[in-house]
Formats: C-alpha cells, structure tokens, sequence
C-alpha cells in the first residue's frame, strides 16, 4: 500500500504510424525518463493509454512491457474492459505478473444501469480475480464512461470485500467530488486525475494524482506535491503545470498532443494514435511547438 501514492502518470502507448502496432521500445525510453524526474508511478492502458483501442492480448504486452521497465515505479494498469470476463482476464494477469494494483473503470457500454448493477460487477471482479491481499482502484470518469461510481458502491464494496478495494481515481475534475472520497471513507487513497487541481487536492489529503500532464511534467508535480506536504506554497509549480495542461486540453486531441510534446520534453521519436482519434496535422504541431518553446527554454535556461 505504501506504493500507492505520490505522483504517477497516466501513460500513454505509443503506436506506429504505419502499422498501429505498438512501440514497446519507445514505451520503455518514456518510462525511463519518467522515472529520472521523480514520477513514482505509472499507470499504463487508461484513458490516456488508449486501453480500449487494444486487444486483451495487446494489452498483456503493455502490461509485462510496463513491469520489466518500471525499475522501481510502482504499476497500476487499466484493466477496465466493456465485458467483465474480460476485466477478469486482464486484471488476474496484471496482478499475477506484479502490478501493485489495476485501475478498474466501471462497465461503460450500457447507460443509466443502477449502483446495484455497478456493485454486482465489481463484486464479481474481486470473486474471480482477486488473491489475498490484491486489490483494485476503483475509477470515477463520468464524463467519459458515463457510468458514475456512487457512495453506495463504495460502501457495499467495503461491506461485502473488505480490504479489496485500494483507492479511488477520481477523474471528475471537481474539487468536492475528489475530496469527499476521503471524508466519506478514510482508509482509502484517493488519487486526483486532474493535473490543474494537484495542489488543492493535496493539501486536502489525498493520497497523489495519475494525471496526463505527468507523462510531460512529473517534475514539476512532484514539485507541487513536495511543496504542499513541506508546508511551503506549490503556486509557482502548479502556474508550470497548468500551462503544460492548458495545452493539451486546448488540443484537438490530447493523447495526440501529449505525444507530440514529448518529441520536445524527451526527445522521443514522434508516435501516433488509434483510430478513432486523430493525429495532429503539421499546423497544430508547429501551434503546440511555438507554444512549449519559450517554456522549455526558461527550464533548459
């Protein structure tokens, strides 16, 4: 447990532009530079990982991928799947390979299903999935799965599979939404999605972020995060931070972003999406370029 905390980043995959096939080589020069500059952990196939765009079977590649290169990061895979004997499949091997934990969304085919239909799935997932002392981080994306995890799964998880359940992502982007995880329910580490909302969510207690922003500035959120827990104040680092964020989030695509500014941040060769997102044209690439290039200059400076 003591892993699960600090700042991890929501990795994405790399793809080759021709065969969409995935670049494990690229995966591990990124992970590499993650950890040089202070990332504690990764969390590979979510949302910004493109998981749903793979195969189970791809998927298991970018998970062993991720564990021989972590060295020390602590892993936590998107094991979320449409189809629960699939997040059953994903998420046994993820645990069994190492992981220290899988992030597990909730179904998010079918919409406007009850808290009862979310409890049943999760509940089914720890029976079928789960050792002792396993466990999973429940994820909160309404706005993208639109299946919300409500205070009842919660409760009911903690009731019937006590210990299962690790933590909490919550990826709402509301500050009330992250923090009242930890009011509610103590012994859980909640984890902020939001890159914008680091600080904040800190100093309030929560446990770290998996965010998009720490493919490109674990650095600077780990700054943030030090900051806060030493007392000091984290607004020079989180100003960087939400910089770098307003970028992606003014993109076309963020995933395509976050992949071509880490041609800049890393030197990194440039990889592309899944379709059916879309890769930026060269105007949007050399927008984003005149944007990160006076940033990186003061940092390089």
């Amino acid at each position: 447990m003591s892993r699960l905390a600090g700042v991890f980043a929501a990795n994405v995959t790399p793809f080759d532009s021709r065969s969409l096939a995935i670049d494990h080589g690229w995966m591990q020069r990124h992970l590499a530079w993650l950890r040089e500059r202070g990332c504690d952990g990764i969390v590979p196939l979510g949302t910004n990982g493109e998981g749903p765009a793979m195969s189970v079977a791809e998927r298991k590649t970018v998970i062993d991928t991720a564990l021989a290169a972590a060295d020390g990061l602590a892993v936590v895979p998107g094991t979320g799947c449409a189809s629960l004997p699939d997040t059953v499949e994903l998420t046994r091997y993820a645990l069994a390979a190492g992981a220290d934990a899988v992030l597990v969304i909730p179904p998010f085919f079918f919409k406007n299903v009850s808290d009862a239909g979310v409890l049943a799935y999760y509940q089914r997932l720890c029976d079928a999935a789960l050792q002792p002392g396993q466990q999973i981080l429940l994820y909160h994306f309404p706005k993208l799965s639109a299946v919300p995890i409500g205070d009842a799964v919660v409760a009911g998880l903690a009731e019937s599979h006590p210990g299962c359940v690790a933590g909490v992502k919550d990826s709402s982007g509301d500050f009330d939404s992250i923090v009242h995880w930890n009011k509610l329910f103590p012994d859980l580490r909640v984890f902020a999605g939001s890159d914008s909302l680091a600080g904040k969510t800190i100093a309030a207690g929560v446990a770290g972020v998996i965010t998009a922003g720490g493919n490109l500035v674990p650095d600077l959120l780990q700054s943030v995060r030090q900051a806060v827990l030493a007392g000091q104040d984290p607004t020079p680092f989180q100003e960087q931070v939400n910089l770098v964020r307003g970028w992606l989030e003014h993109s076309p695509s963020m995933h395509a972003a976050t992949k071509f500014l880490l041609t800049l941040f890393a030197d990194l060769p440039l990889t592309a999406v899944r379709p059916p997102l879309v890769n930026l044209n060269s105007a949007q690439r050399d927008h984003l370029a005149a944007l990160a290039a006076p940033f990186l200059a003061q940092r390089a400076a």
